[in-house]
C-alpha cells in the first residue's frame, strides 16, 4: 500500500467529497451491477481477494468480503485502451463518508485496483497500479 500522509486531509477531503457525485453523475449512463453482484463471479471475487482480502484488510471490508452486503451503488464503466473497466464502489456501514474503497475491474474481472481512504490509514492505492489506472480511477470520481 501508498500512503499519503502528508496529504491525507487534503486528500481524503477532495476524494471523499467527490466521490458520491461521481457515482450519481454517472448514474445518467448504463447503470453496472452493484459491487456485491460483480463479486458473485469468481472471476471478479479472485482480483477483489487479491487486493482486499489479506491480513492488512480492515474488519469493515473483511465483513464485507464475507456478506458482500453494502449500499447499492451501481457500478459506472470507465473506458481504458478502448475497453470498458466496471468501477465500483462500497463502504463501511454507519460510517460511509470516512471509510470507502472504489474498485476498478478489467473488463473481464481477472484483474483489480482500488483506491481506499479512511481517517486511520490516509489514502491508500491497492493492486499496485499504473499511472494509466491511477489516472483512469481519478478521472471517473472528478466526474
Amino acid at each position: 500500500m501508498t500512503e499519503f500522509p502528508m496529504r491525507l486531509s487534503f486528500l481524503l477531503a477532495l476524494f471523499l467529497s467527490l466521490s458520491s457525485p461521481a457515482l450519481a453523475q454517472e448514474a445518467a449512463a448504463p447503470a453496472g451491477p452493484v459491487l456485491g453482484d460483480l463479486l458473485k463471479n469468481p472471476a471478479y471475487f479472485n482480483s477483489w481477494q487479491a487486493i482486499a482480502g489479506g491480513k492488512e484488510a480492515p474488519d469493515w471490508l473483511k465483513e464485507y468480503t464475507q456478506t458482500l452486503d453494502g449500499p447499492p451503488v451501481p457500478s459506472i464503466p470507465v473506458a481504458i485502451d478502448n475497453q470498458t473497466y466496471s468501477l465500483a464502489f462500497t463502504c463501511k456501514p454507519n460510517e460511509c463518508e470516512q471509510f470507502q474503497i472504489f474498485v476498478l475491474f478489467a473488463p473481464d474481472g481477472s484483474k483489480a485496483w482500488a483506491l481506499m481512504g479512511s481517517p486511520l490509514t490516509g489514502v491508500n492505492w491497492l493492486g499496485e497500479p499504473d499511472e494509466r489506472i491511477r489516472a483512469a480511477i481519478t478521472a471517473a470520481l472528478q466526474k
